[in-house]
């Protein structure tokens, strides 16, 4: 039988989602610089870099282990550094994300992370594929964050006057927008507990 051919980690699209994770710290610096403009134009870069590397993936064909590994890592340290900042740090932005919103999103995270170390430690599973729930919650929690980030943009020049840009950066929509997203979080996180549960109790060990 022949051996499995050995992935290579520098495909096209993975160094799309390197240049994503490296695009983290270039965010956190905008932000705490207050460069509203900066930290909104890092952000859109690294989400259209979220789009290209899936669809260069499917496109080339190109998808690998590696690639599917990095591609939430990279995801979850951008938007956790953009939950986490936009919430506790203080620098006099007229729209923050609340609080309790941003336990909800770590929170979930957190849950899973855990659950499948356990379920990899018991069951040797190693693949856990993202799930509906949990696509429409992170497409909600890259919204909520671009959206705190251009209303603080938007107040803060004269896009302010246009409508449309106007209602976008409301208080009332983003707060819709934040209990949105908080439901769509706590389903998915209760969706992959319970898948959690399937795989740890009811399907067979590998190895």
């Amino acid at each position: 039988m022949d051996a499995p051919a050995k992935e290579h980690l520098l495909t096209l699209p993975n160094i799309i989602t390197l240049v994503r994770v490296a695009l983290v710290p270039a965010f956190v610096v905008m932000v705490l610089q207050k460069n509203g403009f900066g930290a909104l134009l890092v952000f859109t870069l690294a989400g259209l870099t979220d789009v290209l590397d899936g669809l260069t993936a499917r496109l080339l064909k190109r998808k690998t282990k590696i690639g599917a590994l990095i591609d939430p890592i990279a995801d979850k340290l951008l938007l956790s550094a953009a939950f986490i900042l936009l919430t506790f740090k203080d620098m006099d932005l007229d729209y923050m994300i609340p609080l309790w919103l941003t336990i909800v999103v770590i929170s979930r995270d957190l849950l899973i992370l855990l659950g499948g170390i356990v379920i990899y430690l018991w069951k040797g599973i190693k693949e856990f594929p993202p799930s509906a729930f949990g696509k429409l919650s992170t497409v909600l929690q890259v919204g909520t964050v671009f959206l705190v980030l251009l209303a603080n943009y938007v107040r803060s020049s004269s896009w302010s006057r246009f409508s449309v840009l106007a209602s976008l950066s409301s208080p009332s929509f983003l707060q819709a927008i934040f209990l949105f997203t908080m439901a769509s979080t706590v389903i998915s996180g209760a969706h992959y507990v319970i898948r959690g549960i399937r795989l740890t109790f009811f399907a067979p060990k590998k190895g």
